[in-house]
């Protein structure tokens, strides 16, 4: 992430790229069933903002998310990994 990257724009380039979807597709998508999001990979977006960010999401939390504006407040709100 460069230091000008909002975690809004790390998010929508991460599931555009994981999701192969046109990032304009991914920020007019109101759920992850739109985009055909499966468990495996909300797996590998999750880790990847994981390390862009350096946060870590709380699983259980993760497991109530059903849009991108719930998995962005759950990053905003995730804690910066120590060290």
């Amino acid at each position: 992430m460069t230091p000008m990257q909002a975690p809004e724009d790390v998010l929508y380039e991460v599931v555009a790229k994981e999701m192969n979807t046109p990032e304009a597709t991914v920020r007019q998508a109101q759920t992850l069933e739109e985009l055909n999001i499966d468990s495996l990979e909300m797996i590998e977006i999750v880790m990847t903002l994981e390390d862009r960010l350096g946060i870590t999401i709380d699983d259980r939390q993760l497991r109530e998310v059903k849009s991108l504006p719930q998995l962005l407040a759950l990053i905003e709100t995730s804690p910066k990994k120590a060290g």
